[in-house]
């Protein structure tokens, strides 16, 4: 069975095989599909970066603040900072649309039983986290100065109202077990195999995707559970003026007994991630139906 689009050689895109007949995709489609595609580059990217810096800061060289937005703004001050942060600004708002999709269309085929309600809702938390690093991306492209495009301490904004505490402390339970663990999980489970197109992958490209995905999966959970104690810990007014976010969950590393060994490993798996989410504009399944299988064969010779 065919999966995804395929392109003969010296021919059009074309859909899987329908009912016997091979079937055009329409332009348009093939043009949303590559903007989605790039937005995973991008997603990579500013994944990537905030790991390169945690992994210079590990070694003793000069620190830089280890965020998604640091990422975007070292992209507006390079030669044509505007044109690229438009790229950006693109690849955002492509990987934003594809949350809204996975998580409205369900376009993953995750279903309507309880795990796969939590995973779509996740979908969709997620497009609403790029639709904000989208504007901000907007906002330094209308010239707005770097640090009024810094995102609002929307923790300490939130504790300021009646119940606020008790909602931070609730999304940092979220982090921990909706984004955190589950991820770890998926990665030393090689779950993630599921959304790959292992079939169209030669033996030495699958093990790299399935080892890419795999640390870089693990890392980012790890990253993100240190997140939600973060937050649990600032709703409980245990340093409520700590920072969060990835950032945060990095310096709170460095602050650990081999702290800087501990830094330097998340900075290696964050980039590993960057690497794995840029690679998935490749291998990346975009549309999944119940027909499709929930695993692949490990090994090439298996397949």
């Amino acid at each position: 069975m065919t999966y995804g689009a395929r392109i003969p050689d010296g021919g059009r895109p074309v859909a899987p095989h329908t009912s016997g007949r091979v079937v055009a995709l329409p332009r348009r489609r093939l043009w949303v599909e590559r903007m989605l595609r790039f937005g995973l580059v991008v997603r990579g990217f500013i994944y990537f970066v905030p790991g390169v810096f945690a992994l210079q800061w590990a070694m003793g060289l000069h620190r830089q603040r280890m965020s998604p937005t640091s990422a975007i703004e070292l992209v507006g001050q390079q030669p044509l900072g505007r044109a690229l942060l438009l790229v950006v600004a693109v690849g955002l708002a492509g990987y934003a649309v594809w949350g809204g999709f996975r998580a409205i269309v369900d376009s993953q085929n995750r279903g309507h039983r309880p795990k796969g309600i939590v995973l779509r809702i996740g979908y969709a938390v997620s497009a609403l986290a790029y639709l904000g690093l989208l504007l901000m991306t907007i906002r330094l492209l209308l010239g707005t100065s770097a640090h009024a495009a810094h995102q609002v301490d929307w923790t300490t904004a939130l504790m300021a109202h009646p119940f606020g505490a008790v909602a931070v402390a609730a999304i940092g339970l979220c982090w921990i077990f909706g984004s955190g663990i589950t991820q770890i999980v998926t990665g030393w489970r090689h779950a993630f195999e599921r959304d790959l197109r292992l079939e169209r992958m030669s033996g030495t490209e699958r093990r790299w995707a399935v080892g890419l995905g795999r640390v870089g999966l693990v890392a980012r959970g790890f990253v993100f559970t240190l997140i939600g104690v973060l937050l649990v810990a600032a709703a409980l007014h245990v340093g409520p003026k700590a920072s969060t976010g990835i950032e945060g969950a990095l310096l709170e590393l460095s602050r650990q007994p081999f702290g800087r060994a501990l830094l330097g490993a998340a900075g290696l798996g964050l980039m590993t991630f960057g690497v794995f989410s840029a690679m998935c504009a490749r291998w990346m399944r975009m549309h999944r139906t119940a027909h499709d299988p929930d695993s692949f064969p490990m090994h090439p010779q298996a397949s």
